[in-house]
């Protein structure tokens, strides 16, 4: 219950739209903005296999949504 809280919390989506706007900024390239993500968040490149499962993800979602889940993951957490 927790988790879906603040998967669905408005400081958390204000601020995945936030970062997706900065990273858009920054760079029109998804892989780019990807790696930055991580780069951001994670302090870590992500592997092939995490990128490759970001990026189809961030094609069907969009990339604030993309933003939200790495918000709310345990590495970021």
């Amino acid at each position: 219950l927790q988790a879906l809280t603040l998967y669905n919390n408005a400081f958390v989506l204000h601020h995945s739209d936030a970062m997706a706007n900065r990273l858009a900024s920054e760079s029109p390239d998804l892989d780019t903005q990807i790696a930055r993500a991580t780069k951001l968040l994670w302090y870590r490149e992500p592997s092939s296999e995490e990128a490759a499962q970001f990026k189809t993800y961030a094609s069907a979602h969009g990339l604030p949504a993309l933003c939200r889940v790495l918000l709310n993951s345990n590495e970021f957490m």
